[in-house]
């Protein structure tokens, strides 16, 4: 934490020579140490100076910026997870579905496992209705 409270006051020296003007309204610097904002004027004034909206050079359009080894590898592994999620519970829906309706007992795609659920509940619908 330490270390990042010295980053984060190197960065503002840094800025403070080139745009006094982007700092100026925020006070992050407490006594205590803390990182917490406290705004330093009124709460209707948050928004930058505008000489801060210049910031760095634009990307051309369709340029990608990349991302880091250690972001990705997280957004890869939340991907992993939810597919794997998905997966799973298409298993289970397959499971509430009559044999009738796999073809030659070869498994059901995704969407043809949400297709024939929703025939199958549509049924089950039009044979509760015709009890009643």
């Amino acid at each position: 934490m330490d270390k990042l409270h010295e980053a984060l006051i190197d960065m503002e020296d840094a800025l403070g020579s080139e745009h006094p003007a982007c700092l100026s309204p925020w006070d992050w610097k407490s006594s205590a140490g803390s990182l917490e904002a406290q705004a330093a004027s009124p709460p209707h004034s948050l928004s930058p100076a505008p000489s801060c909206h210049a910031g760095p050079a634009r990307l051309p359009k369709g340029a990608k910026v990349r991302m880091s080894a250690q972001r990705r590898r997280k957004a890869s592994e939340r991907e992993k997870l939810r597919m794997r999620t998905l997966a799973d519970a298409l298993h289970t829906l397959r499971n509430y579905l009559p044999p009738v309706y796999s073809q030659r007992g070869q498994p059901l795609t995704k969407i043809q496992t949400l297709k024939y659920t929703i025939k199958y509940i549509g049924e089950l619908t039009e044979l509760l209705n015709g009890v009643k």
